[in-house]
């Protein structure tokens, strides 16, 4: 094990802030970060999530591997 690693307790199999994340992103730069965050998802069974620091982020185990953030103004 890497102990240089970020690591957190606490993702989930699907985090019930991030469904709440989405419905205050609902713009078009919203949905191009839904989108993505999606695919993050996808990319296997063993993918957990957590919104951490307000933004949707995809988990291997106790580490992050992704996120999504659209910006605030277009």
């Amino acid at each position: 094990m890497n102990p240089q690693l970020l690591r957190f307790d606490g993702p989930l199999q699907r985090d019930p802030a991030i469904d709440a994340w989405r419905n205050a992103h609902s713009n078009e730069l919203g949905a191009i970060a839904q989108h993505w965050f999606q695919i993050m998802r996808s990319c296997g069974d063993e993918v957990l999530e957590l919104l951490h620091d307000g933004c949707p982020t995809a988990w291997l185990g106790d580490i992050p591997f992704a996120s999504v953030s659209p910006p605030t103004s277009t």
